[in-house]
């Protein structure tokens, strides 16, 4: 997938230091005098030191000697988030997946073990690191801060103190950075939980955890001079701004990042004028040094913007639009500002200029970690047809970039993600599940998550037409997938247990347990299904002593299996896993005491998320986002395809795949690893 808090961002967002003139001389003449200094002695010490050049150039002679000696085999991995094995089968079975029926025909597929929870940010971590999450660190997309009990995102930090700064917060390395210490280059492309970009043996771009300009997941602009509830701009995940036209011409702002300006922070600012053109079905938009007409019902290309930070500073940006409606009135979609390829303001490749080299190959592209706008949809700002243009739209900028890297592949490992089929599972599963409340029968759209599943096929078979005969294969997804019937409220539920107490006034509470009262609060949920024991000594204003936690998570844990939802009379929970069970490591402290393991058609709502506790214990869930697998991970296994044959004793588990990359270049390192590495036959020769 590409999960959820791409949808809910608890943080801000970046606030930029803007910097003054007198500042930025004092850089430049301080620069300049160093330059002059260092000049100097640089070509004094040349001529004292010639004979260490010479011996840096044997080194270096001797290194690509001794690089060449390794066996250069080959492997292609494609991350495909989300390929749900019961689709897989069924669609195989029916002769529309003919390059996957392949692989399982000459090769191997399996279904393939995911992590707890089934979180794509916590698997694909597993995947690349090979161990669980108690040491590698993450554990949901939501995780709490115990000395305040705020929520932050789990896959980066960010500070703010002295200009903006972003650091990974996965504790354990990466496969690729094994192969590096070997000299066995990799080309890693938008795996998710690699922001910022760091250094390798090779090239990689982003992937999910990436911000846009704003400093979140994915923030989109909408413009409207129609009329729009209070409460629907509030509760809104984008920007609604409203506007008004004067003689068909609407002057106002495209919204940037906070700008801190001596103690003052504030949106950066760009003007913006539309010009509505009824006889010609469209508007003209205008800002900086662009001027573009675009009709109705149709997306822009890819724009450049910028926003000044102070003098001689900027900040660049690309954004799309969409034109929905410029007839009685507008209705004008801006998509999150993504950071621009050729001049980001973060490091989203390595090397800093590889980013832009690809641009330069197949043009501007989404940097967003999590590309697809959702929220757009699920909000009905865009209907079903201006999104899934958008969602193709990333699938042909991957498509093309694998195609641009296996042009040149000799040696070494490529991997490719892509989220297409998470995100149209995620909001059409309303057509292919009969018991939706969003279902609707012989519609346009019931066989369109099948009709993807097609297009990953097609990109396998060009995949399959560029290896020869000596490059491994390997196809994988994180999970499956299943239904979202019901939303559950796991703070209202601990409310009505006993478990978590409200202030005295209040029977529902906000946000960020904004409403809580710490002194008599016993557990408290975040994220998608985390408990956590409000234990002294731990959270800042812990009650629960560590004689009583273990007799609490037994009482929360018994009573949790018991649940049953009274209007479907399905048990609530398959299982409830007790932290120590299924981690270790030595960052099983950072993790929630308790994992709700949920039954199909079940999910923890969005209020939990970020600790919210609504008067209801268990809602419908309405909204177009009608598919999920944040639920039991026995429930939705993802699938696993080589193209050579294995022995499997049982299905392999996804943190099984570090081990067995490492193991294909010759590569043991099966200590370091909770994954075991799978014994491929007909291995590259």
């Amino acid at each position: 997938m590409k999960e959820i808090l791409a949808y809910i961002d608890p943080g801000s967002g970046f606030v930029f230091l803007q910097q003054t003139s007198s500042f930025f001389w004092l850089i430049m003449f301080s620069l300049f005098g160093f330059i002059v200094l260092f000049t100097k002695v640089f070509f004094r010490a040349i001529k004292k030191f010639l004979w260490i050049f010479a011996i840096l150039i044997v080194v270096l002679i001797t290194g690509v000697l001794m690089n060449n000696s390794f066996e250069k085999n080959k492997v292609v991995i494609l991350g495909i988030d989300a390929m749900d094995p019961v689709i897989t089968e069924k669609l195989i079975n029916e002769g529309v997946l003919p390059n996957f029926a392949y692989l399982k025909k000459e090769g191997t597929y399996s279904r393939l073990g995911t992590t707890n929870p089934a979180e794509s940010v916590v698997a694909w971590t597993g995947f690349a690191t090979g161990v669980n999450p108690g040491k590698h660190g993450i554990f949901d997309f939501i995780m709490r801060n115990p000395e305040n009990y705020m929520p932050y995102l789990s896959l980066n930090e960010v500070s703010n103190l002295h200009g903006v700064k972003v650091e990974n917060r996965c504790k354990a390395e990466a496969f690729w950075s094994y192969l590096s210490r070997y000299r066995i280059p990799s080309s890693v492309f938008f795996c998710p939980n690699t922001f910022p970009a760091k250094k390798l043996n090779g090239k990689m771009l982003s992937g999910m955890g990436t911000p846009d300009l704003y400093g979140t997941m994915g923030r989109f602009s909408f413009y409207t001079t129609r009329e729009i509830s209070k409460d629907k701009i509030k509760d809104s995940r984008g920007k609604i701004i409203c506007v008004t036209s004067d003689n068909s011409i609407i002057k106002t702002n495209i919204y940037g990042p906070k700008i801190n300006l001596k103690g003052s922070v504030s949106e950066a600012e760009i003007p913006l004028k539309i010009t509505l053109r009824p006889g010609q079905n469209g508007a003209e938009v205008e800002f900086q040094n662009e001027s573009f007409f675009l009709k109705k019902d149709s997306w822009s290309c890819w724009r450049r913007l910028y926003f000044k930070l102070g003098v001689f500073k900027k900040i660049y940006g690309i954004a799309r639009f969409y034109l929905k409606d410029a007839g009685a009135g507008l209705e004008l979609y801006m998509s999150p500002i993504n950071l621009d390829p050729e001049n980001p303001a973060f490091p989203i490749s390595y090397p800093k200029s590889y980013s832009k080299k690809i641009a330069r190959k197949i043009g501007l592209y989404y940097t967003q970690g999590m590309p697809n706008d959702t929220w757009v949809l699920s909000e009905e700002l865009l209907d079903d047809k201006a999104f899934l243009e958008q969602v193709d739209t990333v699938l042909n900028e991957r498509r093309y970039m694998l195609a641009e890297e296996l042009k040149g592949f000799k040696e070494g490992l490529v991997f490719m993600y892509m989220d297409t089929l998470d995100t149209i599972q995620h909001m059409f599963w309303r057509h292919i599940d009969s018991s939706s409340p969003l279902f609707t029968a012989n519609n346009l759209y019931k066989d369109i998550i099948y009709s993807y599943y097609e297009k990953i096929d097609n990109i396998v078979g060009d995949v399959l037409k560029k290896l020869d005969k000596d490059t491994t294969l390997i196809i994988l997804s994180d999970h499956g997938f299943n239904s979202f019937h019901r939303a559950v409220n796991l703070n209202s539920w601990l409310m009505e247990n006993g478990f978590l107490v409200l202030n005295r006034d209040k029977s529902q509470g906000e946000e960020f347990f904004k409403d809580i009262d710490w002194s008599k609060t016993k557990a408290y949920a975040i994220g998608f299904g985390g408990i956590y024991i409000n234990i002294k000594g731990r959270e800042s204003q812990g009650i629960v002593s560590p004689e009583e936690e273990i007799l609490v998570k037994n009482e929360i844990s018994a009573k949790l299996k018991l649940w049953v939802d009274p209007i479907t009379q399905n048990k609530v929970a398959k299982d409830v896993y007790k932290k120590e069970d299924i981690f270790n490591g030595p960052y099983i402290n950072m993790a929630p005491d308790l994992f709700v393991g949920f039954n199909s058609g079940f999910r923890a709502s969005w209020q939990t998320a970020l600790g919210a506790t609504p008067e209801t214990l268990i809602e419908d869930n309405d909204k177009k986002w009608s598919g999920d697998h944040l639920i039991d991970p026995s429930l939705v296994p993802g699938v696993l395809f080589i193209n050579r044959k294995t022995k499997l004793v049982q299905p392999p588990s996804i943190i099984d795949l570090c081990p067995t990359i490492l193991k294909l270049f010759k590569v043991n390192l099966s200590d370091k690893f909770d994954g075991k590495a799978i014994n491929i036959f007909n291995m590259p020769h």
